[in-house]
């Protein structure tokens, strides 16, 4: 039986704060699946990636970035084409990846389809 709108919207809220810690911003939030699908894609990405695809200000992802780092989620390491640039990896991928399925489970959502608009 599928679940109503309200348990759906509900269910996605307490992953989230299971995740992310009721502290996180949606932004955070956004930042992390992103930077997940990227990882999952096989590509590297650092924070300015990020900022070009969500929108989020740089500064807001470079603290995010810290405190992905201070737990233990990711690591960065230089870019091979530019030293100052700093790639993120996720540390964890499979943990990781276990989330965001069940995010887009609860969206109905396919991950290895895009979705259509």
């Amino acid at each position: 039986m599928p679940l109503s709108p309200d348990t759906q919207l509900e269910e996605m809220l307490k992953l989230l704060v299971e995740r992310f810690g009721a502290d996180r911003s949606l932004g955070e939030v956004f930042a992390t699946c992103h930077a997940l699908r990227m990882a999952r894609e096989g590509r590297d990405f650092s924070v300015s990636d990020i900022a070009r695809a969500t929108g989020l200000p740089k500064q807001n992802l470079a603290r995010w970035l810290k405190y992905q780092v201070s737990i233990g989620q990711a690591n960065t390491r230089p870019s091979e084409d530019d030293a100052r640039r700093q790639n993120i990896s996720i540390t964890d991928p499979v943990w990781a990846f276990r989330h965001l399925e069940r995010a887009a489970e609860i969206f109905g959502c396919d991950l290895d389809t895009p979705r259509r608009r």
